[in-house]
């Protein structure tokens, strides 16, 4: 059971300064200036592939509880409790950044936190990130079929599901992250996505119910433990 909660952010970077920026802002979130910060993390860290969507872009999702998530809007918000560190970290980036958007996203139960991804050693060359909006209600009915029906064929494939999530505050809304050690095993899946029965009735299941979806190919930040061959 996964009872974390986690920011997503998807943030427009200056052309070539994806992983300076990744690791900027990864350094802010380890600054001990900062206070306690324990049940934070970096979920995961990644950049766009050029070829699927909107470039550049850098995607960070952060785990953390709702008890620190609340604490985290306060000093960005409240005057009398400011975060310092992230107002000097913010005004000494605007140089590899242009703006972004942000997600608060709850995990179904049997998304994966930080520590258990960590703890099976899972590696991917590229990740495919897709959020998709549904009727009203349908949400939680999606996410049990991706644990049910999806997550089945996934693994008999050889990919591995980094999260699925519904979005806080936009009922509509899911993300799902499915992660592919090679590349090679991303574009079989999708070449199988008829052949194979299971993945034949999700992708029908998916195609009818999603009134629309953003898809993109994410490469994970060279120094996140989720890169394969990373460098220390």
């Amino acid at each position: 059971m996964n009872d974390r909660i986690y920011l997503h952010e998807i943030i427009r970077t200056v052309p070539g300064r994806e992983e300076p920026y990744l690791a900027s802002v990864l350094s802010l979130h380890r600054d001990p200036k900062r206070g306690d910060r324990k049940g934070r993390a970096a979920f995961a860290q990644f950049r766009s592939a050029q070829t699927s969507g909107p470039w550049p872009c850098a995607v960070n999702i952060w785990e953390n509880t709702w008890a620190g998530q609340t604490e985290d809007l306060v000093g960005q918000f409240r005057d009398t409790r400011r975060d310092v560190a992230m107002e000097e970290w913010w005004n000494r980036n605007l140089h590899l950044r242009r703006g972004g958007y942000d997600r608060l996203l709850v995990p179904a139960a049997f998304s994966p936190a930080h520590a258990d991804l960590v703890s099976r050693g899972v590696r991917c060359e590229v990740c495919w990130h897709e959020i998709a909006w549904l009727p009203f209600g349908e949400p939680l009915k999606y996410l049990d079929l991706v644990g049910s029906e999806l997550l089945p064929a996934l693994d008999r494939l050889g990919l591995v599901l980094i999260g699925a999530f519904r979005v806080a505050m936009r009922p509509r809304q899911v993300l799902t992250i499915i992660g592919a050690p090679q590349w090679r095993q991303l574009t079989e899946t999708l070449s199988a996505a008829q052949r194979d029965p299971q993945l034949a009735a999700w992708t029908a299941y998916r195609a009818a119910t999603a009134e629309r979806s953003e898809e993109m190919l994410l490469l994970p930040a060279r120094h996140d433990p989720l890169a394969r061959g990373r460098v220390p």
